[in-house]
């Protein structure tokens, strides 16, 4: 298990050092390692985002054609910048683009696949999960405890390294389906709303 681990994070750390070269200007952000590679942490934190929508699965009327973009919402301040889009340009998922959507209010949310919950948002965590609790979004936080109370997927990065916690029940209670390959790579946690 800890070898397909570190080959997971390894190709992660492939795709990311790919996507740094637009990134040069992130130098002043926190960074972690990966194979021995210093990369921005909000850049390995948009790799995994770009990670997650390969490995998750959402119902088919969560998108209007087959070829709709994954839309990203990221709620409250952002901490990616430009980052983000940077690392996703012309990247895509089955035949799906990515769209970045910002909200700096909980209440702007809507019509998004995966939603990335930054730190800063940690007061307003409840309030962010009731609203999309009945949607097919994925939940993506900072934080072990986001996914602890309910966020679904926490990308966190401890002593230079980044790792994975999901919530399988907070998961499949939005029917999505998460890739098996995901789940052995992740560190399973429990909790709800």
């Amino acid at each position: 298990m800890m070898r397909r681990r570190r080959i997971w994070l390894r190709a992660t750390g492939f795709l990311l050092a790919c996507s740094i070269g637009a990134a040069a200007s992130a130098s002043q952000l926190p960074s972690t390692t990966i194979a021995n590679e210093e990369i921005p942490e909000y850049v390995v934190k948009a790799g995994f985002l770009f990670n997650l929508a390969k490995y998750v699965e959402w119902p088919g009327a969560a998108f209007a054609t087959p070829d709709a973009p994954i839309r990203i919402g990221i709620v409250g301040r952002d901490p990616f910048g430009v980052l983000i889009e940077q690392v996703l340009k012309d990247k895509s998922v089955h035949n799906r683009h990515f769209e970045i959507q910002r909200f700096r209010e909980v209440a702007e949310i809507r019509n998004v696949h995966i939603l990335f919950v930054p730190s800063s948002e940690a007061a307003h965590l409840t309030q962010i999960l009731n609203l999309v609790n009945a949607m097919p979004v994925l939940t993506v936080g900072e934080q072990v405890v986001f996914a602890t109370r309910g966020g679904m997927v926490a990308i966190t990065v401890e002593a230079q390294r980044p790792s994975l916690h999901i919530n399988r029940t907070a998961v499949e209670r939005q029917a999505l389906a998460v890739d098996s390959k995901l789940l052995r790579v992740a560190k399973i946690v429990a909790g709800d709303l």
